[in-house]
């Protein structure tokens, strides 16, 4: 293994104390930069570290320190972050300096593919009106709608949109996907962005899990929510960007769509003058889909095993190409 005392590593208290000592054996001489309270590293000390892993412990409380910190780190050769998403104007400033940006891609699939098939089966039953007439204290009964058997489509098949296909299947749903270059190894049958209306004005339920980009953000407009079946619902734990929310509402309001969950939306915390949060159809959560402490462990996981490959020169997990 290459030497390690030429590098400084950046690491949260939390991690560090979770992974000393599997750090350690794999560099065992270098020197490591322990995250501590809320406030920016000093200068001197940034500037000589080399790598930094920005841990979900660290957010939300404490990133603001952390991000200022590795902002000053002028030698920073490569950052590790607990997110999926790394479409936020300062990880590509970091790439834009040189420094190599690998990301989580994968850690938080399940909890929040699971979270994607809890709004389905909240809408589906309106469980919003049996959790106020149990408020009340009122036996009101009322007509479910199944998902055995309704359709449903998947843009975006990363690690999420895999894992929520799988469940789709294995609640005996009619999954179709969308990827930008289908692999034929989906769970489902999948489309290239091409089939998009196609397989939107098929589904009963369509989730979205994919990543911001340029040809991403506002994809979802009154266009895209036209082709979607009339009384389809909009599931969004993607990134609120990819939404045209003022399209979303107005086809909510008009009755086009019967319903929609979100985890995301273009400004966060979500103003409290938007119409979504009155609607009775709309679920929405605070960005928390994927918030689970096994997720932050999966990406620390995933810390250790680059490090050791940074290290040794090889070909790093999910490394972002720019």
């Amino acid at each position: 293994m290459a030497t390690d005392s030429a590098h400084v590593l950046l690491i949260s208290d939390n991690v560090w104390g979770r992974h000393s000592e599997e750090i350690r054996a794999i560099a065992p001489n270098m020197e490591v930069i322990v995250y501590e309270g809320e406030e920016p590293v000093a200068d001197d000390i940034m500037n000589r570290v080399t790598i930094a892993f920005f841990s979900q412990d660290v957010w939300p409380e404490r990133s603001r320190g952390f991000v200022l910190s590795t902002m000053k780190a002028s030698a920073l050769q490569w950052y590790h972050t607990f997110s999926a998403g790394v479409d936020s104007p300062f990880f590509i400033d970091l790439m834009e300096r040189g420094v190599r940006l690998t990301n989580s891609s994968g850690a938080t699939a399940s909890p929040i593919a699971q979270t994607a098939i809890l709004y389905m089966l909240a809408l589906s039953r309106n469980a919003r009106a049996w959790f106020e007439h149990q408020d009340k204290k009122e036996w009101q009964r009322h007509n479910l709608v199944e998902l055995d058997g309704a359709r449903l489509a998947v843009i975006g098949m990363g690690p999420i949109g895999e894992e929520i296909a799988r469940l789709g299947v294995a609640l005996n749903m009619q999954v179709e996907g969308i990827r930008r270059t289908p692999t034929g190894n989906e769970p489902c049958t999948t489309y290239s962005f091409d089939a998009l209306n196609d397989v939107l004005g098929r589904a009963d339920w369509v989730a979205v899990a994919l990543p911001l980009a340029d040809e991403t953000r506002n994809l979802f407009d009154a266009a895209t929510f036209a082709a979607m079946k009339p009384g389809a619902h909009f599931v969004n734990v993607g990134r609120g960007e990819l939404v045209d929310e003022v399209a979303l509402i107005d086809a909510l309001n008009s009755h086009h769509l019967a319903g929609a969950a979100l985890d995301v939306f273009a400004t966060e915390p979500l103003p409290p003058e938007s119409p979504l949060w009155n609607m009775k159809n709309v679920i929405i959560t605070p960005h928390s889909s994927g918030a689970s402490p096994k997720a932050a462990l999966r990406s620390e996981d995933m810390f250790v095993e680059n490090l050791a490959k940074f290290l040794s020169h090889q070909p790093l997990r999910n490394e972002i190409r720019r």
